[in-house]
């Protein structure tokens, strides 16, 4: 790579991280889902059990489809894939807009998250090519646009079907969601394989030679002990995170026994705690290491939760709220990360999404954990929050067991090196 094509790079993948940040905010539009709820429910008479279903489908699928990324990126640029997946993701948007019976309704939610590939499955390895230096933060800020999507897209449908109705809202959003896709399809600059940005110290195993690159590929890593340890460690800590984002207003309305409106205010506090998470968290796993990060982050989420099984006053349901938040974004942004530095960046992309499983069954488990909770103790929720602390603390023990044999394993390597 020449100085110039070098220079070149180096302001291309600042545009290719805000293009791809962008692109996953319009996938961030699931987590709005709730404000569709009613209006959809009033006019069909459909239950919350099964609207739930169709939120589960839409935040599920894209998960479950990064491993179909990561095949087809090996067939197509990144930049094409994002504008098929995102032209895939406006068409069930708009979908959405014309079902009239439930299975009408799971057909296109399903047609909506395998298009939600477009975050992260399409973008995260290319990222990871381009911020060798700044990993944490490239996988922080790029679900941080995904968890943003809540923020920005609930209050913008919300007026959008007091104007026009429901119908003509995911319509008007699936034809916006598919403009802001196509434009930023465009802007996204394939990263050279081994780029290293000027005046970082490149590690040893980093070359542009894609044949020379470590890594494990997909059935070496199934076999590998540190996978399963970590996939249950992620799997674990966001289940905690799911049970309150998918209830977040029902679990306040309970505990402090405020009107709907009231608790409305909650769901951005939560929203909040996500984007920081994801930024936050990715960026300091860049300067500590990600080991302690993902620890720190498994005990705070094991204290929000016992902050809501505690309180029943303002202050700590909001400490709580936000922190669980906080911890949700930060296992988001540490999964590309992770996987990474734990297999190599030669298969990175079917890698992650193997481990970005984990998303797809928490998101299946945590809400109806909490459900079946509810459901059993008459309306009251403390009891989901006990489980959601225990798991929790399960998964942080495991953490420590892998972090404590993976120091046992680079321990005879590094006395070598000596």
């Amino acid at each position: 790579m020449t100085s110039g094509d070098h220079d070149i790079y180096a302001a291309r993948r600042w545009v290719t991280l805000a293009a791809s940040t962008l692109a996953s905010l319009c996938c961030g539009f699931f987590y709005a889902w709730s404000v569709l709820v009613k209006p959809m429910m009033a006019l069909y008479h459909w239950t919350p059990g099964s609207m739930a279903l169709a939120f589960t489908m839409m935040v599920g699928l894209p998960a479950a489809c990064t491993i179909l990324a990561g095949k087809l990126l090996q067939y197509m640029r990144p930049p094409t894939l994002v504008l098929v997946a995102g032209g895939v993701l406006s068409a069930g948007v708009i979908l959405l807009s014309f079902a009239t019976n439930l299975a009408l309704l799971y057909v296109f939610a399903l047609v909506c998250g395998v298009g939600g590939m477009t975050y992260p499955g399409a973008t995260m390895s290319n990222l990871m090519r381009f911020f060798p230096e700044r990993r944490g933060m490239a996988s922080g800020v790029l679900t941080g646009g995904f968890g943003l999507g809540a923020v920005i897209w609930g209050p913008i449908t919300v007026q959008m079907i007091e104007a026009f109705g429901y119908k003509w809202t995911l319509r008007g959003l699936g034809i916006l969601f598919f403009v802001i896709i196509v434009v930023c399809s465009r802007l996204i600059t394939v990263a050279p394989v081994g780029y290293a940005p000027r005046g970082w110290r490149v590690p040893s195993g980093h070359t542009s030679d894609p044949a020379a690159l470590p890594g494990l590929d997909w059935k070496a890593v199934v076999r590998a002990p540190a996978f399963w340890m970590l996939f249950v460690v992620f799997f674990l800590g966001l289940i905690s995170g799911l049970m309150v984002t998918s209830q977040t207003s029902p679990i306040v309305q309970q505990i402090l026994g405020v009107s709907p409106s009231a608790a409305g205010a909650f769901v951005s506090y939560l929203a909040i705690g996500m984007v920081v998470g994801k930024v936050g968290w990715g960026v300091l796993s860049d300067r500590v290491g990600r080991n302690a990060v993902l620890i720190t982050i498994l005990a705070l989420a094991v204290l929000g939760c016992l902050l809501l099984w505690q309180t029943a006053t303002y202050a700590p349901v909001v400490a709580g709220i936000f922190l669980v938040g906080l911890c949700y974004g930060g296992f988001l942004a540490l999964i590309g990360p992770v996987s990474l530095d734990a297999f190599g960046p030669r298969h990175f992309a079917i890698n992650f999404g193997l481990m970005f499983w984990t998303l797809a069954f928490a998101s299946y488990a945590g809400p109806r954990i909490a459900a079946s909770v509810v459901q059993a103790n008459d309306g009251v929720y403390k009891e989901a929050f006990v489980l959601a602390a225990g798991s929790t603390a399960v998964g942080l023990v495991i953490a420590v067991v892998h972090v404590l044999l993976e120091r046992r394993k680079a321990a005879p390597a590094r006395v070598a090196a000596s």
